[in-house]
């Protein structure tokens, strides 16, 4: 009688952990759905509403969260469990997910730690295919990251957008980079903070860029724009350019360009979605404090600003588009062009 007692308790233990163990599955997959299916909506919103674009380039996707990875990859996931996953406007995507022992491999074949980290790049120089990778919320919360003014949810949203645009852009920014990276030996890692790598231990350097960005925002207040300070500070991001992208860092004076542009676009979208009323629905006062966050990253803060005026200047449907064509724009140029 005790035997059977003990097995009975056995199995109803073991019956239990089993069960644990598969809602734990099902939480995580449904949280994997959920945030996906929040991101690529307001992807859908932004693209087709905002910037009147109704197709999207060929992307792979990467999300984790601490225990699994779930992505379109059969580079990061060889064999793997499939499981149900949206789709994206008329990007039809395979979904699947295993476990990734702290360790990722992204679709271009390079091995990453996992870590709190966001962004896009191209899968190959032969080809404009790329990949995205990003984590999903829990991971955020748990790291200790969020936003006081909209929170993780919509924070993690915001960085899918800004990410996602980049994605968008690889045949033509992208591409761009990529021929600028492989001209150029700077000593630094090369990617859009490059800039900031080389010059943020200079402290004239600094003074100036935040003058610069300080007469930008100040451009923009109580919701209308003073091309006077905007004028002054395109001509400072001139004079700056001038001075300092000499010799070695003649490229700059197009990097800096192309780079405020990536960076620019990327946070402004976030910042559409955040103030749409079918998005974040949040003022735009706030969301312009939460997408400028600590204001630690230049090109984004900078960027941002430029694209706030060029909001202001001219209505996005008629140069949205032109942002994710064959051609690299130029956010500046466009502004000059609206104020003289």
């Amino acid at each position: 009688m005790k035997k059977t007692i003990y097995i009975s308790i056995s199995l109803l233990f073991t019956l239990s952990s089993v069960g644990q163990i598969k809602n734990e599955e099902e939480q995580r997959d449904l949280a994997f759905n959920n945030s996906v299916n929040k991101w690529f909506t307001a992807w859908e919103l932004v693209s087709k509403d905002i910037y009147k674009i109704d197709k999207v380039r060929p992307v792979d996707f990467v999300f984790f969260d601490d225990k699994y990875v779930y992505s379109t990859s059969n580079v990061t996931i060889e064999k793997g469990t499939i499981v149900k996953g949206h789709n994206l406007m008329e990007l039809k995507l395979n979904w699947k997910k295993k476990l990734h022992d702290n360790q990722l491999t992204l679709p271009d074949k390079s091995v990453v730690q996992i870590n709190l980290m966001s962004f896009a790049s191209r899968t190959s120089d032969k080809n404009n295919e790329s990949f995205l990778i990003m984590p999903l919320p829990d991971f955020w919360r748990k790291s200790g990251v969020t936003s006081d003014e909209f929170g993780t949810e919509n924070l993690a949203t915001g960085v899918f957008i800004h990410e996602f645009c980049h994605a968008q852009q690889m045949h033509s920014f992208g591409r761009k980079v990529t021929e600028y990276e492989k001209a150029n030996n700077f000593g630094v890692v090369f990617s859009d903070d490059i800039v900031q790598y080389i010059f943020d231990k200079d402290s004239t350097y600094l003074k100036g860029f935040n003058k610069e960005v300080d007469l930008l925002y100040s451009s923009i207040q109580n919701n209308s724009v003073n091309k006077k300070s905007v004028k002054e500070g395109l001509a400072l991001i001139k004079q700056r350019q001038k001075k300092y992208f000499k010799r070695e860092y003649k490229d700059f004076n197009q990097l800096d360009d192309l780079f405020l542009t990536m960076e620019g676009l990327g946070q402004y979208s976030m910042y559409l979605w955040l103030t749409n009323p079918d998005g974040g629905n949040i003022k735009k006062e706030i969301a312009i404090q939460g997408v400028r966050r600590t204001r630690k990253w230049w090109s984004q803060d900078e960027g941002f600003s430029l694209f706030l005026i060029l909001d202001k200047l001219s209505e996005t449907k008629k140069w949205g588009k032109d942002m994710f064509g064959d051609k690299p724009e130029n956010v500046t140029e466009l502004i000059d062009g609206l104020v003289n």
